[in-house]
């Protein structure tokens, strides 16, 4: 039936081949499946729909590309154009600015409610991103920033005449056209003015500083940018640099309004310009200044440091910026998933960009200065030696940090291995390898998880910083579009080499300082000591105790601990809590921050580099603190951001600054730093003029490291070699006791030997399996070996030849023979290679050892002592010379002894009636030879006066008796 229904489909009468077959039976099977293949279409179909590029429902967790700044199938990238609805910045009253609302941006920020005439897709947050495009007439539509009318955030107090003075002002730059605005300043910093603000009713404008603010100097980090470098920004036509940008994710305790943060997004990489006078026609153009933010690298952001008075009035042109901080900014896997140091790449590329653009601010690009505390005055010296930025950076001034410092930079992979690891056991991502736990984190992990994630590490104090990329695997150049394998790189060396082979700017000049309180802040901040914040013995004890584990000096923890507390023990008495406290702060002072600044001090002097160093020994006497964190770390930040003569509304509340709060010593301690730190950029010498205020700074030099002893404007001094005992114990005396800084990390991070997933398990099993395997191979192998040998024994023992041999060795050849008449050596045991004289015997394969032959074998071996003795004799006793032309006769006696060599005949004839007698036995008597025990057959005993001969037959010693 089958046959003929195949027949009719084919259409004649012939059957069908095995391939016609085969496609009968495909079209069955598609068409019973037509279903499943048209769901399948329909699926392929909807998903090519859903790809088209879509601004309205764009998920950022899928790590797509932003379709709105790149060129891909459907989607063609065009520089913004006035008027297009489509791009991210839009043209409204002859002013350009933006509607472009990063996803989640501000989404949890509080007070915010969604006004009803805009997208739903629209996020909470600043108003400049709150322009509806759809009804641009609408009065409620704030214009971004300073435009959207005055911002005493931004511009200072308001006053009378403030919105009839000059604002807008414009810039054109290698990116485009900047729109900026002017801040005018109240007060006068110059003590020669006499000017106080509480004297007069009226307010006088004493200066104007040109401000540009929220300027982007890279691509967004966004979207698949994540966990990657910053690349160029591609550029505008007319950028309202009027606002701050966004800060960028960090800890939610150090964001708010009151707190001088007001926003927060990955969107961050922005920068600010204050200079003195923008206008062309300048005689010579202002040092630049560059700003670097601390914070550990993990909080912080560039609007906190208002440096309208230092531009203003000291003429010199100050940027501020925003870098990546905490995980999106450090995290380093060491290989090529995320190699790390994101952060820092986003300094060098801010650097980079002031480099190409700060002359359109009046800006001499051959003078630039970074400067900044704690981290930012660690990165400040990175940058000084790294290879992208060595040759830009001429200036440096670290407050209160080093690059040299534990903190600043890790050279240890694994150490920032297992940071990301423990990060990643935070966030809840897989750490089963490191791909795993970077894409959970760039794309199922949002901004407030991974900026608010704040754990201790398992090593140091600090988890994240930049990492020295050496022996790293780095992203090839066609595996990202849009970014290189060059721009992974940072640094394969350390600061420190660094700066041992002088590589850095050969008009380097370099500034430093600290205060004598650093670590102070530690203290206040913890909460669980106030509001005392009283220390006693066992705090300290417990404290010391876990800095020897954080910091991983285990080959010697005993040691370490006692060599720390005697060194920091105030033996007057040991039991004053007063004295403790002090003690410990002057413990993690010199550990944090004065023994590296000290290393890098001494590493630059003796390399003849200028160097200035100051000890800040001076308070805020507006804040009234108590006596024991009254010269606490960054305290030069208020003297910097000259707040004795700004505007309160600049700063965050939470400062709770007044205006009438300062003294003199503190306008005076102002002045002082902004004029000195200034001149320094200008000059390479922060007193070129000789005194500041009646102060003065001296060059430190090898051996005599001189510093500015900062009391008061007053009582300064300067002494030498600041606390050189402590310094070297850090630097100089515990490397000896512990031996080298090796970081040991506990077994709760290391997770390979835990098996969490099937995979895994399974991977092990079999792992285990085929192990035993091949050991179960090798022993069959040794068992096959042996038993191969014994039977190539046996196989051995039963030739015929071996029995004729042995059988022939019966008869022996007597060593006292041999003693009295030796032959020499080589005649003895030449080899011929001669044809046999002797027929094979054709029962030699049947032939059966009978009991003598066993005998003699016995015999034989018996009697080995004996004849090593006679090859020895043989060897030491003259032999007589005997040539070739004289024959060996037949009959020629060689021995004393009776025995004479047979003939090859009667020889052959006693080897064929031994052979033959034993083929001859009958079943019964082998049976009886084979289990008897061999007997051995005597030698035929020769009387001494019988003669007997031995003849050489082909080299071959036969004896005849």
């Amino acid at each position: 039936m089958a046959t003929r229904k195949t027949k009719r489909c084919l259409g004649d009468g012939k059957s069908p081949s095995i391939s016609e077959m085969n496609i009968i039976k495909l079209s069955r099977i598609v068409k019973k499946n037509m279903f499943i293949v048209f769901l399948i279409s329909f699926v392929g179909l909807w998903a090519l729909s859903s790809a088209q590029p879509q601004y309205q429902g764009y998920n950022p967790l899928l790590g797509d590309r932003d379709p709105r700044f790149y060129s891909r199938p459907g989607v063609d990238y065009k520089p913004p154009n006035p008027g297009d609805d489509e791009y991210r910045t839009y043209f409204h009253n002859n002013r350009r600015y933006g509607y472009y609302q990063p996803n989640g941006y501000g989404q949890t920020y509080p007070g915010q409610n969604r006004p009803e005439q805009y997208p739903g897709n629209t996020g909470l947050g600043d108003d400049r991103f709150k322009y509806d495009p759809n009804n641009p007439t609408n009065v409620q539509t704030p214009f971004p920033g300073v435009l959207g009318g005055f911002r005493e955030d931004l511009q200072g107090k308001i006053r009378r005449d403030s919105l009839l003075l000059d604002r807008d002002i414009f810039v054109q730059s290698n990116y485009g056209e900047i729109q900026g605005f002017k801040v005018h300043l109240y007060d006068n910093p110059d003590p020669n003015s006499y000017y106080r603000p509480w004297h007069q009713n009226v307010d006088r404008i004493f200066g104007e500083c040109s401000t540009f603010l929220g300027i982007p100097y890279a691509l967004p980090p966004t979207y698949e940018g994540r966990f990657k470098p910053p690349r160029r920004h591609r550029g505008w036509q007319l950028l309202q640099a009027v606002d701050y940008g966004p800060a960028c994710p960090q800890p939610v305790q150090y964001v708010g309004a009151t707190k001088g943060i007001r926003d927060m997004d990955e969107d961050c990489l922005y920068l600010n310009i204050f200079s003195p006078n923008t206008k062309a026609g300048v005689a010579q153009k202002y040092p630049v200044m560059i700003y670097i933010h601390g914070g550990d690298f993990v909080h912080g952001a560039s609007n906190l440091f208002p440096a309208h008075m230092m531009a203003a009035f000291y003429d010199v042109v100050v940027v501020t910026f925003n870098y990546r901080l905490g995980a999106l900014g450090f995290l380093s896997t060491a290989d090529d998933n995320s190699p790390g140091n994101y952060g820092i790449l986003d300094m060098i590329a801010a650097v980079q960009w002031v480099h190409e653009n700060i002359d359109y601010f009046n800006g001499d690009r051959n003078l630039i200065t970074l400067f900044g505390p704690d981290a930012g005055a660690s990165a400040a010296g990175i940058l000084m030696v790294a290879p992208q930025t060595r040759d830009i950076v001429t200036r440096v001034i670290a407050q209160s940090g080093s690059a040299l410092a534990g903190q600043a930079f890790i050279y240890d992979r694994y150490r920032a291995q297992n940071t990301s690891r423990v990060f990643g056991q935070l966030v809840g991502c897989s750490i089963e390898s490191s791909w795993k736990l970077v894409n959970c984190l760039s794309k199922g992990r949002s901004i407030y998880e991974l900026g608010n994630a704040e754990f201790q590490p398992h090593v140091g104090l600090y988890p994240w910083a930049p990492v020295m990329d050496t022996n790293f695997t780095f992203p090839g150049d066609n595996w990202y579009e849009g970014w290189r394998e060059a721009d992974w790189h940072f640094m394969n060396e350390l600061p420190e080499d660094l700066v041992r082979k002088r590589k850095y700017n050969r008009g380097l000049h370099y500034m430093t300082g600290v205060t004598t309180q650093e670590a102070a802040y530690l203290i206040y901040n913890n909460e669980t000591l106030s509001p005392n914040y009283e220390v006693d013995w066992i705090f300290m004890e417990q404290k010391i105790k876990e800095f020897v584990f954080r910091y991983n000096y285990t080959l010697n923890p005993i040691g370490v601990y006692e060599a720390i507390k005697f060194m920091y023990t105030y033996w007057p008495d040991p039991n004053n809590k007063t004295h403790i406290r002090d003690q410990y702060v002057h413990m993690l002072s010199d550990f944090l921050f004065r023994a590296p600044t000290d290393k890098m001090v001494k590493l630059l002097v003796e390399r003849k580099v200028p160097v200035y160093y100051y000890v800040l020994n001076t308070t805020v006497e507006a804040f009234r603190h108590p006596e024991w964190r009254k010269y606490a770390h960054d305290n030069e930040y208020y003297f910097l951001t000259g707040a004795p003569f700004m505007d309160v509304e600049f700063f965050p509340k939470k400062l709770r600054l007044e205006r009438t709060m300062w003294t003199d010593n503190d306008r005076n301690m102002s002045h002082f730093f902004m004029k000195t730190y200034t001149d320094f950029a200008r000059y390479g010498n922060p007193t070129p003029l000789g005194e500041v205020l009646g102060l003065h700074f001296d060059k430190a030099f090898n051996g005599e490291l001189r510093y500015l002893n900062i009391n008061t404007t007053y009582n300064s001094s300067i002494l030498l070699n600041y606390r050189q005992t402590e310094n070297a114990f850090w630097s100089e005396y515990l490397p000896t006791v512990i031996g080298v800084l090796v970081p040991t990390y506990p077994p709760s991070t290391e997770f390979w030997w835990e098996p969490k997933e099937p995979l895994q398990i399974a991977f092990w099993s079999m792992s285990i399996a085929c192990l035993i395997l091949l050991v179960i191979l090798v022993m069959c192998c040794i068992l096959w070996r042996n038993a191969k040998k014994e039977v190539d024994m046996q196989k051995f023992y039963d030739d015929p030849f071996v029995d004729a041999v042995e059988s022939e060795m019966n008869g022996g050849l007597d060593n006292h023979l041999v003693q009295s008449q030796p032959l020499r050596a080589r005649d003895v045991y030449q080899y011929k290679n001669t044809p046999s004289k002797f027929p094979k015997s054709q029962s030699d394969s049947q032939s059966v050892r009978s009991p003598s032959s066993l005998g003699a074998t016995y015999t034989t071996k018996a009697g080995s002592q004996s004849s090593l003795k006679s090859a020895i004799s043989l060897k030491e006793s003259p032999s007589f010379p005997i040539t070739k032309d004289v024959p060996f006769e037949k009959k020629e006696k060689y021995s004393d002894r009776d025995i004479d060599m047979k003939s090859d005949k009667s020889e052959l004839t006693e080897k064929d009636s031994i052979i033959s007698s034993t083929t001859t036995t009958n079943t019964s008597s082998k049976r009886d030879l084979l289990t008897s025990s061999p007997v051995p057959r005597p030698r035929t005993q020769i009387s001494s006066n019988k003669s007997s001969r031995t003849l050489l037959d082909g080299g071959i010693p036969q004896t005849e008796v």
